[in-house]
């Protein structure tokens, strides 16, 4: 019986990643994520501890990525997410994003999650959803059962010039806080248990926020400024948790807003990422997008659907 040359070239093997598989990988996303400038360095910020990295392999050669997490939360069961599935065109239509789907859910229901998420798990997490412009993705998740929950937005924002500053290189701004007794500064790696504890303590302990910022104080330099009264925060914002021309978290506690803090310290994020070469930076899953706008003229540049499915 004759066999089909191209038999081998459709035949999908779901399997763990390895070291091996970095450049294939990194491939698929570069040529699979076009909205995204830095989709070759995607998988490597999710190869920490916890992140189950599959390939889809097609010919001997990786055709298709998916990551899967079980994040525990305070509240509730655990709660699994995929954050990255990815796909060389080449291989779209062949069934492997699918198949790269339920290996990620089985890998998530045995590790005890009972709902899976698209995207959106911090502290380390690439979106906060699926960008609808990736179609296929949103086929797929409907396909898969998945129910959209929700959207989010991000904002971009161009990197001017600085602003004015005296001779002593301080902004207006940091001048207005100094006369109402605040200081704003970069935090350094050494403050990482006192930072973490205190925003653990304050109005963010339920969110991943401590944890995002405590990840920034590794960068070089560390991307977390501060706001302080005497010894004490009132305020922080980061920049590179993840991405490296993406800012946020940030927050201000309600006793020390109506100062202007979250604009400066803003100001002091676009700065060190302008000064790292980017044109423009992400304010990754905006909330106040008012404040942005007026702030720093940031304008909405990207929409996130969030997809959920109980396993």
């Amino acid at each position: 019986m004759p066999t089909d040359p191209g038999a081998a070239l459709k035949v999908i093997i779901i399997r763990p990643a390895t070291a091996g598989d970095a450049a294939g990988v990194a491939a698929v996303c570069a040529a699979a994520l076009p909205f995204d400038p830095d989709a070759a360095r995607l998988p490597a910020i999710l190869g920490g501890p916890g992140h189950d990295l599959l390939v889809a392999e097609i010919g001997g050669a990786v055709a298709g990525v998916a990551c899967a997490t079980v994040r525990e939360r305070a509240r509730g069961p655990a709660r699994g997410h995929v954050d990255l599935l990815a796909v060389a065109p080449r291989a779209r239509g062949l069934g492997a994003g699918a198949r790269l789907l339920r290996g990620a859910e089985d890998r998530l229901r045995a590790r005890g999650a009972a709902e899976v998420r698209l995207g959106q798990g911090g502290p380390v997490y690439l979106w906060p959803g699926v960008d609808p412009r990736y179609t296929a993705m949103t086929c797929l998740a409907d396909r898969a059962g998945y129910e959209r929950c929700g959207e989010a937005v991000d904002m971009t924002v161009g990197l001017l010039a600085p602003p004015d500053a005296d001779a002593s290189g301080a902004e207006p701004g940091e001048r207005r806080l100094a006369d109402a007794g605040i200081a704003v500064r970069r935090a350094g790696p050494a403050e990482a248990g006192a930072l973490a504890r205190w925003l653990r303590e304050g109005p963010w302990g339920a969110t991943t926020w401590p944890s995002e910022a405590v990840l920034t104080l590794a960068n070089d330099p560390p991307g977390c400024h501060v706001a302080v009264r005497g010894d004490a925060y009132v305020a922080f914002a980061c920049h590179g948790v993840n991405r490296a021309a993406w800012f946020g978290p940030m927050g201000t506690l309600p006793s020390a807003q109506r100062h202007g803090i979250g604009a400066v310290l803003l100001g002091r994020c676009l700065a060190d990422i302008r000064r790292a070469g980017h044109a423009s930076a992400q304010i990754a899953w905006t909330g106040p997008v008012r404040f942005y706008a007026r702030a720093v003229g940031a304008r909405i540049d990207r929409v996130f659907w969030a997809y959920r499915k109980t396993l």
